[in-house]
């Protein structure tokens, strides 16, 4: 792979008059621009000594103020292993730059180091959201008494959601209390519990924080998952195919003092049981989205004798290619549909290949090898893909730009926490059980392929639907939501213009009151 990093990060580490530092500072520009692939200039960031100030200069200077993510989240990882309190302090007073700030609060809730604490606990006051979000997510890493008085408190003063979702959920990872959603309810708890109060101990049960419901159930032959929260009328959420629902979970948290939010899981190849799916090709079944439509009327008609909701119909969301669930939903269950809310949609097959086509043709104009090869494994030609990683460590860089590409700043330091690091897992396919490695945000599916879908095809329907698209994104098209948005007939489009795929995340504010106000909600106050 070559040149994978933005050409103005190149161009500051190849001119020789850009830098004045020493040896070890100038070897380290020179391999940098020699260095074919990310992985490789990861290593070479990951080699630079923080207690040498040329280096410190380049980590902080270049490396987090100009890199992609993954670059900067390298430079997190040397920051983090600092122990030199020379170095820290130094630290502490180049943190008055917001981009370096971020850095460093992450670094220091890496290195949970509890003589880091005082200093988070000041950035939740900083004036910058992103500073007060990392030093949120930091303290979230420390489990201590005086995070969680400070996370309460910065709270009770804090209005922008994306700050207290991550105060929210830090104080759900470090207190591991649940269904505590407003700053009152954690201060009521709080003061009933902190004179005696010591953190909790032992491995943090990933799946139980959050609180609200979690259910695991059969419908029709097919395995559900999902996690139900909130109050109101149904909202069914589907997040986008190969991707697991956390990240929906965080971000549509405001949403919930609306709807009781379904959350729901994709089901992957094992879990269509009765029948279990046929190879179709190369020995790999289609994804059935029909049975995924009949089992989630199954589920309606369960939660509605269980009594978990009444018996009016769902508002459905979905995002991405999941749209094609949706879609097919509200054609054969018209009734059971209240809206519909498509988030950065594809039409079908066509349109998804355009997307593919434009991607590899950005790479190619961009020169970013890695954004080229990653829409060249998504085209499958003679049974194989065009283009196949030589080896692991590619074949994470190609999952990593994929996922980066859902967002317009590709310097966002949540695109990889959303992310996550690598997990391995075992998993039951049609074949038997495989290994899956994989990214932490992305979910195993057991090896299906994608099925052929036209929207265009269904028959049209007056379901009220509501299509956010984002002009960043080279995966979605206007033209192409206009023509969904014609097939309906209602609503509109919305168009964020700072987004890529993801507007929820990207331009949140908006994003909610859009939502509110098409579903009859009303935002927090």
């Amino acid at each position: 792979m070559q040149r994978t990093l933005p050409i103005v990060f190149l161009a500051a580490l190849a001119a020789p008059t850009a830098w004045a530092g020493n040896d070890a500072a100038k070897e380290f520009q020179r391999n940098y621009v020699e260095k074919p692939n990310s992985w490789e200039r990861i290593e070479l960031i990951k080699s630079l000594d923080p207690s040498d100030k040329d280096q410190l200069d380049l980590l902080t200077d270049f490396v987090l103020a100009r890199g992609e993510w993954f670059y900067r989240e390298a430079a997190i990882d040397v920051l983090a292993g600092v122990h030199d309190e020379d170095v820290i302090k130094r630290l502490e007073r180049l943190s008055k730059k917001e981009i370096v700030a971020e850095a460093v609060c992450l670094a220091f809730g890496k290195s949970g180091s509890k003589d880091r604490i005082p200093f988070l606990v000041e950035q939740l006051d900083n004036k910058k959201w992103k500073v007060k979000r990392a030093a949120a997510i930091a303290l979230g890493q420390i489990p201590d008494k005086r995070g969680v008085e400070a996370l309460i408190s910065a709270w009770e003063n804090e209005d922008m959601f994306m700050v207290w979702v991550h105060i929210l959920e830090s104080l759900e990872r470090v207190t591991r209390e649940k269904n505590l959603d407003t700053p009152e309810k954690w201060r009521g708890w709080w003061d009933a519990v902190k004179a005696n109060w010591e953190p909790p101990t032992g491995e943090v049960d990933e799946e139980s924080l959050g609180g609200g419901e979690i259910n695991k159930t059969k419908v029709r032959g097919t395995n559900l998952d999902y996690r139900s929260r909130g109050k109101g009328l149904p909202l069914l959420v589907l997040p986008e195919y190969g991707y697991e629902k956390d990240y929906l979970e965080t971000y549509l948290r405001e949403l919930e003092d609306n709807n009781l939010i379904l959350y729901m899981a994709l089901p992957g190849a094992n879990d269509f049981t009765d029948p279990p799916l046929k190879p179709e090709v190369a020995g790999l079944p289609y994804y059935p989205i029909d049975r995924i439509v009949e089992a989630f009327e199954g589920l309606h008609e369960q939660l509605v004798k269980d009594g978990k909701i009444e018996d009016k119909p769902f508002a459905l969301m979905a995002h991405g290619m999941t749209c094609w669930i949706a879609m097919k939903f509200a054609e054969k269950h018209p009734r059971l549909v209240r809206k519909m809310i498509l988030i950065s949609p594809v039409s079908g097959n066509k349109a998804w290949g355009d997307g593919r086509d434009r991607t590899e043709a950005e790479g190619n104009k961009r020169g970013d090898i890695e954004m080229e090869h990653y829409a060249q494994s998504q085209l499958i030609e003679n049974g194989a893909p065009r283009y196949k990683a030589a080896d692991e460590r590619e074949e994470y860089a190609l999952q990593r730009k994929g996922h980066t590409l859902m967002f317009a700043d590709h310097r966002d330091l949540e695109i990889g926490r959303i992310l996550g690091p690598i997990s391995e897992k075992i998993v039951d396919t049609p074949q038997g059980k495989a290994r899956s490695v994989n990214f932490k945000a992305f979910r195993p599916m057991g090896g299906v392929l994608i099925p052929e879908f036209s929207l265009f095809k269904l028959n049209r329907t007056r379901t009220p639907t509501l299509i956010f698209y984002g002009p960043n994104s080279l995966r979605t098209s206007g033209d192409d939501c206009a023509a969904i948005q014609k097939h309906y007939g209602t609503a509109g489009v919305v168009t964020f213009k700072r987004s890529s795929r993801m507007p929820f995340i990207e331009e949140n504010e908006e994003f909610v009151e859009k939502v509110n106000k098409f579903l009859g909600g009303k935002r927090r106050s």
